[in-house]
């Protein structure tokens, strides 16, 4: 990244509707790349666009910036039902990202909301806050890099990851945490389990296993989900 690259050119960039999405998109990459209060408040600017997938996507770098910062604000977007679901819902996930226990209680209200996806995505925030506080856990870089909604499983059989992930009857805490360790074992054995997981019931899960497709650039998994899904 240019050493004259400021969050104030970042913003002129993204908030230039007559660009190309994609450019757009490189702005709010770097603003992540920048951090700061000013970052922030500058992917936050994005929330009055009518684009879904641009506000989506800027709540995204927020997750990934883990800042207590923005932990107001983001609650102002998972309350706010005028937001279409899937940027509250990367709102939620935000506040599980940043595991702060202020958050606590404004997870607790929306755990059973009626929309399944922002019911989901709260339960999952308070299972990583809660696995935060815990005695037991230790934080282990992955290697894309990413914060994810649920660290991945100490269990390195793909068998019993993959039954884990498929068993609708445990948390989806855990089924997230099977997940992610078969995404971090890139074999082919471990692409096919994260496939299966394409007929889960939960939008979520099949959700989060689509972006994990993308970061592992697999043609095996595409192919064996399109299968799976006709």
């Amino acid at each position: 990244m240019a050493e004259n690259i400021t969050v104030e050119k970042m913003q002129q960039t993204f908030c230039n509707k007559e660009l190309s999405v994609t450019e757009r998109f490189r702005g709010m990459f770097t603003l992540q790349d920048l951090g700061s209060e000013k970052a922030i408040d500058s992917l936050l600017t994005f929330l009055d666009d009518p684009s879904a997938l641009l506000k989506y996507e800027a709540v995204f770098y927020i997750v990934q910036m883990q800042d207590p910062y923005a932990i107001p604000y983001l609650i102002n977007v998972l309350e706010d039902t005028s937001q279409e679901p899937i940027v509250r819902h990367e709102a939620g996930e935000a506040l599980g990202a940043i595991g702060s226990n202020a958050v606590f209680n404004i997870l607790e209200k929306y755990r059973f909301d009626p929309v399944i996806e922002i019911a989901e995505t709260c339960q999952l925030a308070l299972a990583r806050i809660n696995w935060l506080n815990s005695n037991k856990h230790s934080q282990v870089e992955n290697q894309y890099k990413c914060v994810d909604p649920a660290p991945a499983s100490d269990d390195d059989n793909v068998q019993s990851l993959k039954s884990a992930l498929l068993d609708e009857s445990l948390p989806l805490f855990d089924r997230y945490r099977a997940m992610f360790a078969l995404r971090n074992k890139i074999s082919e054995e471990s692409v096919l389990a994260l496939a299966e997981g394409m007929k889960a019931s939960s939008v979520m899960l099949r959700h989060e296993l689509a972006f994990i497709f993308g970061q592992m650039r697999n043609k095996l998994g595409w192919r064996r989900t399109w299968k799976e899904r006709r």
